[in-house]
C-alpha cells in the first residue's frame, strides 16, 4: 500500500525469508562462513542454532542460491517426523517416487539416485529447516542417511536450522555419535541497536529508498528496545510503522510516532511480540557457540519451555478466575432481583430456596447450583 507511495520498488519488510535482503551482521556473517566451509568439506554436518525470527531460514536460503549446478540442494521444514517419513519426505523432495514403497526399498531407491549423482560429478545437500521438532531417532536418521558413501567420500551432507532446543535434543548421551559428527555450529543472537539501525537501511535501500520517510535517530533505539533486535519483530514493526507515516502522510517518523503505533499494536495479536520492552544486555552481544561445549542440558527442558508454560498456565488460571468471579456477580444480581419480586409480593423465602427453584446456566449443568462447593462458601459467607 505504501509502496508506491513512498517511490519504493517493493515491500521492503516482508516476513518471507528473500536473498535479496539477507543482511550480513557479525554472527550471521559467521554463520555464513559455517555454511560455506562445511560445502568445501563435503561431509558432516553444520549445524546453526538460534531464537524465533533471528535468520537462520534466510541464511539457508542465501546459501541454496548461491550454489552452482554442482550441487542438488532440497530443503524441507520439519514437524515431528518419524524416520520412515522423513526417509519418504527427503527422497519424494529428490524427485524420486515413493508411493506404495516400503522404507528399505525408497532407501535403495535413494542411494542409487546419489550414486547417479555422483557419476555425473556432483553431489546432495540436504538442508533441515526447523531441526528443532524432529525427535531424537529421526536425528538419528539423518545420520544414517550420511553413511551412504563411495571410496570413502559422502554422497549427501547435511544442514540443520532449528530454535535452541534442538542443542537439547543434540546433547542426549544417545546422540554421541551424531555430535561426532558435526564439524561445525553456531548460535544467532539478535541485533544489538547499531546492527538493528543498520539491517533497517539495509532493507530500505535494497527497494530504492529515498529518505522518505525519514526515521529519526531516537526511533532506531525504541525500535531496539521493543523489538529485542530480532529480524523478524523489527519488519512486523517497521512495516506498521511506514504504513502509518502513509496514512498520516508524515515525511519524518519520529519516537513519538514509533510509540504510537506500538500503543496500537499492543491490543492486536502482533501486539504480543512487542510485549517484553526491557533490552536484555546479554543478548545484544553477538555471540557464537561450538554446540559440543555447551553445558549438558535435560531434553526438551529449556528456559524457553519453562516459561511459555507458567504463561499458558497463568492464563487458563485467570480465565477461571473471572469465569467464577462473573458467576458470583450473576448470583447476586438473581438474588437482589428475587428479592425484590418476593418483596412486592410481600412473600419470604430464604436464599435456598430460592436457588431450588431457579434455572441457571452453568457449563457443570450436571449439578445444582446449591451443590457447587464455591456456591456453598459462598452462601455461608453470607449468612
Amino acid at each position: 500500500m505504501y509502496e508506491s507511495h513512498f517511490g519504493l520498488s517493493d515491500k521492503p519488510f516482508k516476513l518471507s525469508p528473500d536473498p535479496r535482503f539477507f543482511f550480513s551482521s557479525p554472527h550471521h556473517e559467521k554463520a555464513t562462513s559455517y555454511l560455506k566451509y562445511g560445502l568445501s568439506q563435503g561431509e558432516g554436518f553444520i549445524v546453526i542454532t538460534g531464537p524465533i525470527g533471528t535468520g537462520k531460514t534466510t541464511i539457508a536460503r542465501n546459501l541454496v542460491a548461491s550454489l552452482d549446478d554442482s550441487i542438488v540442494a532440497i530443503q524441507i521444514a520439519t514437524t515431528r517426523l518419524t524416520p520412515e517419513e522423513l526417509v519418504r519426505l527427503v527422497a519424494a523432495k529428490f524427485g524420486i517416487p515413493v508411493e506404495a514403497l516400503g522404507k528399505a526399498e525408497i532407501l535403495k531407491r535413494l542411494e542409487q539416485y546419489l550414486l547417479t549423482l555422483h557419476q555425473q560429478q556432483r553431489r546432495a545437500l540436504l538442508l533441515v529447516d526447523e531441526a528443532q521438532n524432529l525427535p531424537p531417532e529421526t536425528v538419528e536418521e539423518l545420520r544414517m542417511l550420511s553413511n551412504f558413501q563411495l571410496d570413502d567420500k559422502p554422497l549427501i551432507q547435511s544442514f540443520l536450522l532449528g530454535q535452541e532446543e534442538l542443542k537439547g535434543i543434540i546433547e542426549l548421551p544417545e546422540m554421541e555419535q551424531f555430535r561426532q559428527r558435526i564439524i561445525a555450529s553456531c548460535h544467532l543472537t539478535p541485533f544489538d541497536s547499531q546492527q538493528t539501525e543498520k539491517y533497517i537501511l539495509h532493507r530500505l535501500n535494497q527497494v530504492g529508498w529515498q529518505g522518505k520517510p525519514a526515521l529519526s535517530q531516537e526511533s532506531f533505539a525504541i525500535i531496539t528496545q521493543y523489538t529485542q533486535g530480532v529480524p523478524r519483530k523489527i519488519n512486523i514493526l517497521v512495516d506498521r510503522l511506514f504504513l502509518y507515516a502513509y496514512l498520516e502522510d508524515l515525511t519524518v517518523l519520529k519516537a513519538d510516532d514509533v510509540r504510537q503505533v506500538l500503543e496500537e499494536m499492543q491490543g492486536e495479536l502482533s501486539g504480543s511480540m512487542m510485549a517484553n520492552n526491557r533490552l536484555d544486555n546479554d543478548n545484544n552481544k553477538p555471540h557464537t557457540s561450538d554446540i559440543n561445549s555447551s553445558p549438558t542440558a535435560p531434553a526438551g527442558c529449556t528456559d524457553t519451555q519453562a516459561t511459555q508454560t507458567l504463561i499458558a498456565v497463568s492464563e487458563i488460571l485467570d480465565n477461571v478466575i473471572e469465569k467464577k468471579v462473573a458467576t458470583i456477580r450473576h448470583l447476586d444480581r438473581l438474588l437482589t432481583q428475587k428479592r425484590k419480586a418476593l418483596s412486592e409480593q410481600k412473600e419470604k423465602l430464604d436464599d435456598g430456596t430460592i436457588l431450588e427453584n431457579e434455572e441457571f446456566d452453568s457449563e457443570d449443568h450436571d449439578l445444582t447450583l446449591q451443590d457447587k462447593y464455591w456456591c456453598k462458601d459462598l452462601m455461608a459467607k453470607r449468612n
